[in-house]
């Protein structure tokens, strides 16, 4: 009865009273949903920072492949540090198309070309290795020649531009194994990314558009040249590890057009690094090996005078993709023009060096030792030339 009595005296609930209890609730919720998802937000930041997560990465590399440039301006948006990008997108995807590749190759008996190495057990742990670091130094060359010319640096961005641009051509490679078509499967992927690298370029990164062409040339060609010395160097150490793995030469075949330049370049740079000379015990030049320097000297300067005209005659506000590769081959050319001279002509690249070594001491000392006195005698002879062309 004493209950029943309160709740008469209370009376039944006002219309005000229970909008209020009702905005009471909403407004409980609404905290409650603020709070989850700051939560949330928070949660997604620590896993976007230090953890993988296959959803994002899938969503990612299906976008790279199926809409690049709206997936290029989202990636971006998000604002991803290099730590996240390596997480979910570069790591994952050399490794899974690591470790696909290698099986096509087993299963086809063929070679798997997977950052420039080939499919032994030893060569697969080097590749993949090589490869994840080789995106660090490729996006520290574009970070820094950005400042160079006049850009603002970000590492991050290059990074992120780098590994989202080279999905198709990782994504490609994995088929390099396929007997016939794999490799050229391969290559249209690689040139694809290219071309996408060009275009993210400007999206994550900040490059006065003057200076975008010669900025992009540049860093690919730096990034090229310090994969070939990196390749050369990882092929001295592994090499013959290697050869007995597959029993037979593993460099490819020369393909034609801009790569096929490219492949030139590397073949000339490779059997240069494997030239060996034994230097007489006297120390002494001949006067053949100073009048091949000098020729070599001249060579050299004709060939870059010709390849300097054609990279001046690139018009950087009107420049193609076509015309922008076409400048890569040229100046790829200029970085290693003495040393194509040299093995063109059938000549020892180890030799032109100690020939030039021995000259610079000459030049320097000039006497202390019947050597070098003789030397110097040489260099005299031919100074004019030799200070001239160098």
């Amino acid at each position: 009865m004493r209950v029943v009595r309160c709740l008469s005296f209370m009376g039944p609930p006002s219309r005000a009273s229970a909008l209020d209890s009702s905005a009471a609730l909403w407004s409980l919720r609404r905290s409650g949903a603020m709070i989850a998802a700051r939560g949330a937000t928070e949660g997604d930041a620590m896993n976007r920072d230090t953890g993988f997560n296959l959803d994002e990465t899938r969503r990612w590399v299906t976008g790279a492949i199926v809409d690049p440039h709206a997936t290029a301006a989202a990636f971006r948006a998000s604002e991803p540090g290099w730590q996240h990008t390596f997480m979910v997108l570069t790591l994952p995807i050399y490794v899974a198309a690591a470790a696909a590749g290698f099986l096509l190759s087993l299963i086809f008996g063929t070679t798997f070309m997977f950052g420039a190495m080939a499919s032994s057990p030893l060569w697969f742990l080097v590749s993949l290795a090589w490869s994840l670091a080789y995106v660090f130094v490729a996006a520290l060359i574009f970070d820094v020649l950005a400042g160079v010319f006049e850009g603002r640096r970000d590492f991050d961005g290059a990074f992120a531009a780098l590994s989202l641009a080279m999905v198709p051509a990782v994504a490609g490679g994995v088929l390099s194994p396929v007997p016939w078509i794999g490799w050229l499967i391969g290559l249209a992927a690689g040139i694809y990314s290219l071309v996408l690298l060009y275009h993210f370029v400007p999206v994550f990164m900040t490059v006065p558009e003057a200076k975008r062409v010669v900025h992009f040339v540049v860093s690919l060609i730096a990034a090229i040249v310090v994969n070939m010395v990196v390749a050369g160097l990882l092929g001295a150490m592994f090499g013959p590890d290697l050869e007995d793995y597959l029993g037979e030469s593993t460099v490819p075949a020369s393909s034609g057009g801009l790569f096929g330049d490219f492949e030139r370049q590397a073949s000339v740079a490779e059997q240069a690094s494997q030239d060996t000379y034994q230097p007489p015990s006297d120390g002494r030049l001949t006067e053949a090996q100073v009048r091949a320097y000098v020729r070599t000297l001249e060579r050299t300067a004709e060939l870059r005078e010709r390849l300097g005209r054609q990279l001046e005659g690139l018009d950087e506000d009107a420049a193609s993709i076509g015309d922008i590769f076409s400048g890569m081959k040229d100046a790829t050319r200029l970085a290693t023009a003495e040393m194509e001279v040299v093995k063109t002509g059938g000549g020892n690249w180890a030799e032109h060096q100690w020939v030039r070594n021995q000259l610079e001491t000459a030049r320097i000392q000039q006497d202390g030792s019947p050597a070098i006195e003789h030397n110097y005698a040489l260099f005299l002879e031919y100074r004019d030339r030799i200070e001239r062309l160098e």
